[in-house]
């Protein structure tokens, strides 16, 4: 865990990358960000990855009534990658927050997004918020919980910050924050992936490599639709298997981790901090969003399941 205690100004460029559905996606995204599209601090930028459903048009037509959001449409659909290489190009902020239009950012969102970043250490080059849906220790537990109850939960930990960063082995892109300059060092994204799928793997594993460090606040929550471009089709699961193979050709040491080890180690690092003497009433408000996975996200086979039962056991009854 790493604690925040400096303070810097920072100013944060919002890339918000669009492809078709602009009126069940982009439009919902975007509109959850205006109260922030004044803020001196923030700057918006939306990208039309080369919809042809109409969405590009819709997308211009919004921004035209809105100056402050920069609007840029693209000719092809140059892919998650490309997209956003070539959206931040345009970004002048000294930090980048990459962002999926199957997001919506609740009450205080960007508040508190400024907040951790401008008390990041210098090493810790990326953050990510947590949510309710991803593949890594950012996803928080509540089975059932309708779009608006998760809103609510996120509003009520921007609210009651635990001024935390927790570890994490990798990022998910559904919404990132990344210092501007590393950015850049690294070359952005691998346009090699294509479409999407394990880019942002990559860019994990290539940063940490750099000698930097990649951090989760729990202080910031954004809401994850999920899946609103890619669908479980025969394509999109020939193109997962294709980006598998090439972040491991890239990466041979990868550990290819369920989301409940994203989990476990924050748990445990919960755990550390009790110890330390540093646990508040909001981290407890934070392990109760965690800690019923241990015993439903479990392994299906029974051995597996025994194992890890036995292994998270000390948790469970903390």
């Amino acid at each position: 865990m790493t604690q925040v205690t400096q303070v810097t100004q920072v100013k944060v460029s919002l890339v918000v990358l669009g492809f078709r559905n602009f009126d069940a996606t982009t439009r919902v995204c975007l509109n959850s960000l205006m109260p922030w599209g004044h803020h001196p601090d923030v700057e918006i930028l939306v990208l039309d990855n080369g919809s042809l459903d109409g969405s590009a048009e819709k997308t211009a037509q919004w921004c035209a009534s809105r100056p402050q959001v920069r609007c840029l449409l693209g000719d092809i659909n140059r892919g998650f990658s490309g997209g956003m290489n070539w959206a931040a190009e345009h970004a002048s902020g000294d930090w980048l927050l990459l962002v999926n239009n199957d997001t919506v950012f609740p009450d205080r969102a960007i508040d508190a997004l400024l907040g951790v970043l401008q008390n990041a250490p210098d090493e810790v080059a990326m953050i990510g918020p947590v949510t309710n849906a991803a593949g890594n220790g950012q996803r928080l537990w509540k089975p059932g919980a309708t779009p608006d109850e998760w809103l609510q939960i996120g509003k009520c930990l921007h609210q009651n910050p635990a001024h935390e960063l927790m570890p994490t082995y990798r990022c998910d892109f559904f919404c990132i924050a990344i210092r501007r300059c590393v950015w850049t060092e690294l070359g952005g994204l691998d346009p090699e992936f294509g479409l999407g799928y394990y880019e942002d793997f990559d860019f994990s594993l290539r940063l940490v490599k750099a000698g930097y460090r990649q951090m989760i606040s729990e202080d910031v929550f954004v809401f994850h639709a999920g899946s609103a471009t890619f669908k479980a089709s025969a394509e999109a699961r020939a193109l997962m298997k294709r980006n598998k193979k090439l972040l491991l050709s890239k990466h041979p040491e990868a550990r290819l981790e369920h989301t409940r080890l994203g989990n476990l180690e924050i748990l445990k690092t919960y755990q550390a901090l009790e110890k330390a003497g540093r646990w508040t009433e909001s981290l407890a408000a934070r392990r109760a969003l965690r800690i019923g996975a241990l015993t439903d996200d479990v392994p299906r086979s029974l051995l597996k399941k025994m194992l890890w039962r036995r292994k998270t056991a000390k948790l469970r009854l903390s």
